[in-house]
């Protein structure tokens, strides 16, 4: 019976794999809007050949996924399908890790596998392209994932990543990530002083610093001031 779950979980994850991009890769290339399937292919092939937001270029959000798309360019060429997998690989991150924590609060399997399928219709497609909107939905929803994972599995590992994908979440929009970083925070601030649990705090204190110092790298090596980006962003 085991052996029978672990192929059928198996069948199901390589479907969602399949299905989560190439459903995508379909819809992104019908049809375009003008300015907003062209922002970021522009923004990330800029950053590619050395002109950085907020020194080079006015930008007021989106600077993570202007330097996701760089490295999309880079590793797979400047082209459309470049571009269009960039979307498509986040559709099939949100899309798994849906699966996978459904899984943990053991819903039947085939109600996984059906709410994962949605997830891969309704998420990414109605772009199809790279979206501010879309990549911080689909950050903010992995940072409450963790955050869940955090008080569920009360392990520290889940502490420290979940201020670290609400930084890339900020880092590709201010709105909605700044609401859910403040009610991640009461939540968590409420659930330190019950459980008393000190090493969640220090857990949760190392990742926000690790996201922090790696944007401050980031801009350091960029040689891009922080007074620019305060302005800006």
């Amino acid at each position: 019976i085991l052996k029978n779950k672990n192929l059928k979980n198996r069948i199901f994850v390589i479907i969602l794999i399949l299905f989560s991009i190439l459903f995508n890769q379909y819809y992104g290339y019908i049809g375009i809007l003008p300015i907003d399937s062209f922002l970021i292919f522009n923004s990330g092939y800029d950053l590619m050949n050395g002109f950085y937001p907020f020194k080079d270029y006015w930008t007021i959000k989106e600077p993570f996924i202007d330097f996701l798309q760089a490295i999309m360019f880079k590793v797979f060429g400047v082209s459309w399908f470049s571009y269009v997998l960039h979307a498509s690989l986040f559709n099939c991150l949100i899309t798994l890790t849906t699966f996978f924590i459904l899984k943990r609060f053991q819903l039947k399997t085939n109600l996984c596998f059906f709410y994962s399928i949605c997830v891969a219709v309704l998420f990414y497609p109605t772009a199809g392209t790279p979206f501010s909107d879309h990549h911080t939905l689909i950050f903010c929803l992995l940072g409450f994932y963790s955050f869940i994972l955090a008080l569920q599995s009360k392990k520290n590992f889940f502490w420290m990543l979940t201020p670290i994908l609400l930084g890339f979440s900020f880092m590709s929009k201010q709105a909605p990530t700044v609401y859910v970083i403040f009610l991640i925070t009461f939540i968590s601030i409420i659930y330190f002083i019950r459980s008393k649990n000190l090493s969640s705090i220090v857990y949760a204190t190392i990742g926000s610093i690790l996201i922090i110092a790696f944007f401050l790298l980031l801009f350091f090596l960029a040689d891009i001031d922080l007074k620019s980006f305060f302005y800006q962003y």
